[in-house]
């Protein structure tokens, strides 16, 4: 006789797009429950994978199937469908900062970040863990607009506040 393996919360599949290190990007969906960030999803990967279904990277052609995402080569995710909530209602409470971010490799980012007003930027960014959720994103290169996004603090190079706290 089997324990059962039920899970205690709804799990929703919700489509994701995945930029890696190199600039490939994926397309795919994921199951996540319905009451998780995306940040804190991405952030307790176990062994640090992330399974994707009806997977493909659109530049190739490829037909969808089921792809394994190894999450320290993730630079950025986004939910083009506004239906998944990248940061938690714990952290979308808190104040918010407008900042300017480097990427490893020179891609820049602008966008708003959740953070206390006290809260010192360092130590938000050691707490956060694996992904941080910025909001209102936009690559500044070519203005593209990226909405809510989660993106690997360890692509982060360089963080700055673009307007000082009051």
């Amino acid at each position: 006789m089997t324990a059962p393996t039920g899970r205690s919360r709804q799990q929703e599949s919700k489509r994701l797009h995945a930029i890696l290190r190199d600039g490939t990007l994926v397309e795919g969906s994921i199951f996540i429950a319905e009451d998780m960030s995306l940040v804190s999803f991405l952030g307790s990967r176990k062994g640090g994978f992330i399974n994707m279904v009806d997977a493909r990277r659109p530049k190739l052609a490829e037909a969808p199937t089921h792809a394994i995402l190894q999450s320290e080569l993730v630079v950025i995710v986004t939910a083009p469908d506004d239906n998944v909530q990248v940061v938690g209602t714990a952290g979308a409470g808190a104040g918010e900062r407008e900042v300017d971010i480097l990427l490893v490799g020179g891609k820049q980012l602008k966008g708003v970040m959740h953070v206390a007003p006290l809260q010192r930027m360092s130590d938000y960014l050691a707490q956060c863990g694996k992904f941080v959720g910025i909001s209102k994103a936009t690559l500044v290169a070519d203005g593209v607009e990226l909405g809510d996004i989660a993106v690997a603090t360890a692509a982060i190079a360089m963080i700055r506040e673009t307007k000082p706290q009051d």
